[in-house]
C-alpha cells in the first residue's frame, strides 16, 4: 500500500487564485474536471464522494482532501454536503509517497527537531523545515477543527469582500491552516494526546525547562537545579527532553548562550569578556572555545564577517 503525503517548504507562500464555500443539496454530484492547480476541500457537513484518477474518496464532516494539479476528479455518488474550497498554486509543494507508514514517522521526527536546533538568527529554519500532512485526514479534535474552520472563514471573508491586501491575507491564512493540519497530524503519529496525563506532564516539563533555560542562561545552571525545578531526576528529564528536541538539556543551553552571544556581538557595544559573563560562561577562554566549536569561527572572526551589519546597526539603518 502507498501512503500519500504532501510536503510544503516554508520559504515561499502559496498563491491563492480562488476560494469560497458552498452548500449542495441532496442529489448533487461533483462535475468532471481536470485541476490546473491544487484544490483544498474541507467538508463542514455531510459527505463528499470524489474520485481522483483511479482512487475513490469519501470525505466526511471534519475531513479535508487536497486534490492535485493535472489529475482528473469527479463525483461518483450523489450526496448532500457543505464544504469550503481553496484553489492555489505552490511551487514548493511536493508529493511525498511512502510504502511504509513508519517511514513518515522518521521524516516527521527529524523535521520537528529542526524547530529546536535551527539558528534563530538566520534563515536556516525556512530553508530546511517543511510542513508535512497527508492527502486526506479527519480532524477529530473539536478545538483544532473549529480553529481551522475559523481561519478558512476569515480567508474567505477577505477574498469575497476584497479587503485590502486580500490575496496576501488569504495566503497567510492558508499557511496557518496547513500548519495546524501538519501539527495535528504530527501529534497523532506520535500518539500525543491531550487527554493522556503522562504525555501532558512530559510536554509541560519540557516547556518548563525551556522557559527556565531562556530566562536563566546567564546564570550558573546545574543538573540539580533543573531537577529541583521539575521535582524529577535529572537523567529522566534529560531523556525526556532529548526525545522531544533531539538534543540534551545542556546542549540546548549552549545553543541559547551562543545565539545570544551572536546578538550581543552584533550590537558592537560590549567586549568579548563582558559578553562571556552575560551569557553564562565563567571566563573569556571557555566562551571563545565554545563559540568556535558551535559557530565554526572565533567571536572576533564572527564579528569581522558581520562588520557591515554591525556598522549599519550602529548608524541606525537597521532596526
Amino acid at each position: 500500500m502507498i501512503y500519500m503525503y504532501f510536503c510544503l517548504k516554508t520559504d515561499q507562500i502559496p498563491k491563492i487564485s480562488y476560494m469560497n464555500k458552498t452548500d449542495m443539496q441532496e442529489g448533487w454530484i461533483h462535475f468532471l474536471r481536470t485541476a490546473e492547480e491544487y484544490i483544498l476541500y474541507f467538508v463542514r457537513r455531510g459527505t463528499m464522494y470524489l474520485k481522483e484518477g483511479d482512487r475513490k474518496y469519501e470525505i466526511r464532516e471534519g475531513e479535508y482532501i487536497l486534490l492535485q494539479p493535472g489529475m482528473t476528479h469527479v463525483g461518483y455518488r450523489e450526496s448532500e454536503c457543505s464544504y469550503s474550497y481553496i484553489h492555489f498554486g505552490a511551487e514548493t509543494l511536493q508529493e511525498l509517497s511512502c510504502t511504509e507508514e513508519g517511514k513518515i514517522r522518521e521524516v516527521l521526527s527529524e523535521n520537528r527537531k529542526l524547530f529546536y536546533q535551527c539558528d534563530p538568527l538566520g534563515y536556516e529554519f525556512y530553508e530546511k523545515s517543511k510542513l508535512i500532512f497527508p492527502k486526506t485526514m479527519r480532524i477529530d479534535s473539536p478545538g483544532i477543527r473549529q480553529k481551522i474552520q475559523r481561519l478558512i472563514e476569515e480567508a474567505i471573508d477577505a477574498f469575497v469582500y476584497r479587503k485590502e491586501h486580500f490575496k496576501l491575507i488569504c495566503s497567510c491564512k492558508l499557511i496557518e491552516v496547513l500548519t495546524e493540519v501538519g501539527a495535528y497530524y504530527s501529534h497523532t503519529v506520535f500518539n500525543e494526546r491531550e487527554d493522556d496525563p503522562l504525555q501532558v506532564q512530559h510536554r509541560e516539563k519540557v516547556q518548563l525547562i525551556l522557559n527556565f533555560l531562556y530566562g536563566a542562561y546567564g546564570q550558573k545552571i546545574t543538573g540539580k537545579r533543573i531537577s529541583n525545578l521539575c521535582s524529577m531526576s535529572f537523567d529522566y528529564l534529560n531523556r525526556m527532553f532529548k526525545k522531544q528536541t533531539g538534543i540534551t538539556i545542556f546542549e540546548y543551553l549552549n545553543r541559547i548562550r551562543i545565539n545570544k552571544a551572536k546578538e550581543l556581538l552584533l550590537t558592537g557595544t560590549m567586549k568579548s569578556s563582558e559578553i562571556a559573563a552575560a551569557v553564562g560562561y565563567c571566563d573569556e577562554y571557555h566562551f571563545s572555545k565554545a563559540f568556535k566549536k558551535a559557530a565554526g569561527v572565533s567571536p572576533r572572526k564572527y564579528l569581522e564577517g558581520n562588520h557591515v551589519l554591525t556598522s549599519e546597526k550602529k548608524e541606525g539603518i537597521l532596526y
